[in-house]
């Protein structure tokens, strides 16, 4: 059985059985989801609740004299968007970077990588998209850094190989 949410503009409530959404007094223009859906989108798209919406505890003017109730204008709502998915949050690149590489300058990547999906889901779509590059720069500003430490170390390594080499010592 399918459970669905819906939404007022500001608040999620659910999930609720197609019964339980009787009750709740959704109309045609709610905002409903359900698992497999991509986003938000309109009572009266989807097919299981036809039935519901168009019950007999609704109004429906059918005569062409009476106008319907007119309403304020509301601003738009953030589900009429059509948000797809986050941006990319390299959690998992940054861990792994911070647990290979120099961890005190994945720190930083970790932290900005944990906010782009917060942001996101909050609504703050520029905050999400700037977080996110900010985790990508840590990510290879700590890459770098871990490839130059590296290089240093084999170079001063190399160095006293073959210093050590090239003076004909025999101690090894």
């Amino acid at each position: 059985m399918q459970k669905y949410h819906y939404t007022d503009g500001t608040n999620t409530f659910g999930p609720f059985s197609i019964e339980e959404l009787q009750s709740k007094g959704i109309t045609a223009d709610t905002y409903v989801w359900t698992e497999g859906m991509p986003t938000w989108v309109l009572a009266r798209q989807v097919p299981e609740l036809t039935s519901l919406l168009f019950s007999e505890g609704q109004p429906y003017y059918t005569n062409a004299g009476q106008a319907p109730p007119q309403f304020p204008q509301t601003p738009p709502s953030a589900f009429g968007q059509n948000l797809q998915y986050p941006p990319k949050n390299y959690l998992i690149e940054t861990i792994l970077t911070t647990i290979f590489c120099c961890w005190p300058l994945g720190i930083p990547s970790i932290i900005y990588a944990s906010r782009v999906e917060k942001r996101f889901y909050a609504g703050d779509l520029q905050g999400a998209e700037e977080a996110s590059a900010q985790a990508k720069k840590w990510m290879w500003i700590n890459v770098g850094a871990c490839i130059g430490l590296w290089l240093l170390y084999f170079i001063i390594f190399g160095i006293g190989m073959f210093g050590a080499i090239m003076s004909g010592s025999s101690d090894f």
